[in-house]
């Protein structure tokens, strides 16, 4: 092969020649790696037409139609499936070689590998969509409240005000946690995250938490205090999100067990759902991760992450425990 083939066949970017029915007249090293193949050769004789490898076959139909009205295709996005059945996404683009008569006698091209930035670009989308639900629904309720109690303010009693103004209250301070959990997760920098670390007692923030839960949950205290060094405003956030977390997750049972031991004050969030797998354990403490199971309801994901960022914050750790048939968080704070 002369130094231009061999140049061809060298370079890192996938390059290929079709011709207008679909035959791969040639390519690259690079094309066939990409594709799943492990040389030219091998994805020439597997790959009848090049429209048998795209997931959906319009857009090759697509593709076809704008070559033969401009001659040339700039950043064609298309998702096309590899011999093991795994499918990847690719950036192409091409132009059309002509004859003296105008005739198409092929297509030259290059494929760009932008998976990762179709992936990036769907989780961004899903995020987006989770975090506008999740804030649309406390919202619209106080907006819904708000507007009642103005319209109709002489029409209710002072208790039933005193139960919308509660309401009103409830779901705006859902929204203020939610904000501040992205706030914290965005934040590329953790020790920026204010805290103000004191000594008071984590049962009565715990009960703050648990006033706006509408769902029993036990409290357990071993011992005589439960008082910790910490920010009993970030520690409220983190119990806030652990008991969500065990409620859109867990079992039907859910429980809160307290402990010092040693130096340190374990606060549990139980519940008697099934372990998580082994694989998700430290997955689920990432940002925007959720557990593989189908059964999970979609949510921001966000809760684990900004807990175990928080608690290391203010020198201590949340972890996953597995025992007795319970599922458990464990916030470990400094006693205090």
């Amino acid at each position: 092969m002369d130094d231009i083939g061999d140049f061809f066949r060298r370079i890192p970017v996938a390059l290929y020649r079709t011709t207008p029915d679909g035959k791969l007249v040639s390519g690259n090293d690079a094309l066939a790696r990409m594709l799943g193949y492990d040389n030219l050769e091998e994805m020439q004789a597997n790959v009848i037409s090049v429209g048998t490898i795209y997931v959906d076959p319009d857009n090759r139909f697509h593709w076809l139609e704008m070559m033969a009205v401009k001659g040339i295709v700039h950043d064609f996005d298309v998702e096309l499936v590899r011999p093991d059945g795994s499918t990847i996404w690719v950036q192409d683009t091409a132009c059309a070689v002509k004859d003296s008569k105008g005739r198409i006698l092929h297509f030259d091209g290059a494929l760009i590998d932008i998976t990762g930035k179709v992936e990036a670009r769907r989780a961004k989308d899903e995020f987006v969509a989770t975090v506008s639900h999740e804030l649309r629904n406390p919202i619209a309720v106080v907006v819904g409240l708000g507007e009642e109690l103005f319209a109709n303010y002489d029409t209710f009693t002072d208790e039933d005000r005193r139960e919308i103004a509660a309401l009103i209250a409830r779901q705006a301070e859902d929204a203020s946690w939610l904000i501040e959990d992205l706030l914290v997760a965005y934040r590329d920098d953790v020790s920026r995250v204010t805290v103000f670390p004191q000594v008071f007692d984590i049962v009565k923030e715990t009960e703050r938490v648990l006033e706006v839960v509408d769902y029993p949950i036990a409290v357990e205290v071993r011992g005589e205090e439960a008082r910790v060094y910490a920010d009993p405003r970030r520690t409220r956030q983190i119990v806030r999100n652990l008991v969500s977390n065990a409620l859109r997750y867990g079992g039907a049972e859910v429980s809160i067990r307290m402990e010092v031991i040693g130096d340190r004050l374990e606060l549990r969030v139980c519940d008697n759902g099934p372990p998580i797998d082994s694989e998700d354990v430290e997955k689920i403490f990432r940002p925007f991760e959720r557990g593989s199971g189908p059964e999970h309801p979609k949510s921001v994901g966000l809760g684990l992450s900004v807990g175990r960022r928080l608690a290391r914050l203010m020198n201590g750790d949340l972890t996953y425990r597995h025992s007795n048939g319970m599922t458990c968080f464990v916030l470990s704070l400094p006693s205090g």
